[in-house]
């Protein structure tokens, strides 16, 4: 007999989803030390959402990009946009979540003891435990293939009609959100890790696709229309960085099945196959991360 002395390679392991309750008067999100309660009113220090800011501009830049639709074989099939940075190798910028950098991509950062209106119907939240090589699986290949362990860690980013929301839960290691700020009438994308505190929250309005400008827009106008992206398949990154550590749990609210399949509310997927480099920010000692950007993810052998 031989023991096994091999780990098992964890993707993504999802809980039960539960509906976010009926509440009397205005429904808040609260955040508890990274557990989403919910409330009739505000709760312990109530905030709004950020506004939006199309100007502001933070993260890896590539411009020149280009896309295109692409079908994914399936039951049923579906279309996502299949990027090209026309680049060989793909580096995402390791942001510390505050207010001022996840405001650069459409968030609100929603830390512990802070409220917010929540007032968005449609949303469950779950638990998930993200393993260290989620981002090296991709749902976008053919079905027999969608439990491989792939070499490289590909781009996979969406944007919602949908509220979204992200709890960092672990006690040591933050929660890393990757995202982008896509200017499509300009060619140009931003790309970023937000590594969000142990107890620290993300909050996603909906997004939309914006209208493309007039054919007489200026520059300025057509660089303003942007996309926010976010995906959460390095959601365990950190755990790259400590040896004793394979996998992160975190909870999410977002949409429930009706939701996510209705055609105005659905998610629009976007992919770009080329590898990915994600930087390690920092180590968490105690209530503070320690600046290092030294450091970079390996890639699979």
């Amino acid at each position: 007999m031989y023991a096994n002395v091999f780990d098992p390679v964890a993707f993504i392991f999802e809980g039960s989803a539960c509906p976010l309750p009926d509440l009397q008067g205005e429904r808040y999100l609260y955040n508890a030390n990274g557990v989403p309660e919910f409330a009739s009113g505000p709760k312990g220090t109530p905030i709004e959402l950020a506004p939006e800011n199309p100007d502001l501009d933070l993260g890896s830049r590539y411009t020149g990009i280009t896309h295109k639709p692409k079908m994914i074989p399936g039951n049923p099939s579906y279309e996502i946009t299949s990027f090209d940075f026309h680049q060989h190798e793909v580096d995402y910028q390791a942001l510390r979540a505050t207010r001022d950098t996840v405001q650069a991509f459409g968030m609100t950062l929603l830390e512990s003891g802070q409220s917010i209106p929540f007032q968005y119907e449609g949303l469950v939240r779950a638990r998930y435990e993200y393993g260290k090589w989620a981002a090296h699986q991709s749902p976008y290949l053919e079905p027999s293939r969608r439990r491989e362990l792939l070499n490289w860690n590909p781009t996979d980013l969406e944007y919602h009609a949908f509220a979204h929301a992200f709890f960092s839960q672990d006690k040591s290691l933050p929660l890393v959100i990757s995202v982008a700020r896509w200017r499509p009438y300009v060619n140009e994308i931003c790309l970023a890790d937000l590594w969000v505190a142990p107890g620290d929250a993300l909050v996603l309005p909906p997004k939309f696709f914006p209208a493309k400008p007039g054919e007489n827009a200026s520059a300025d106008e057509l660089r303003r229309r942007v996309v926010d992206l976010h995906g959460n398949r390095n959601a365990a990154l950190a755990c790259w960085f400590d040896g004793s550590r394979s996998t992160l749990m975190t909870e999410t609210i977002l949409a429930n099945p009706i939701v996510m399949m209705d055609e105005l509310t659905r998610p629009h997927y976007h992919e770009e196959v080329t590898g990915t480099r994600h930087r390690k920010l920092a180590e968490w000692q105690g209530d503070r991360f320690i600046a290092d950007n030294s450091v970079f993810i390996p890639q699979c052998a």
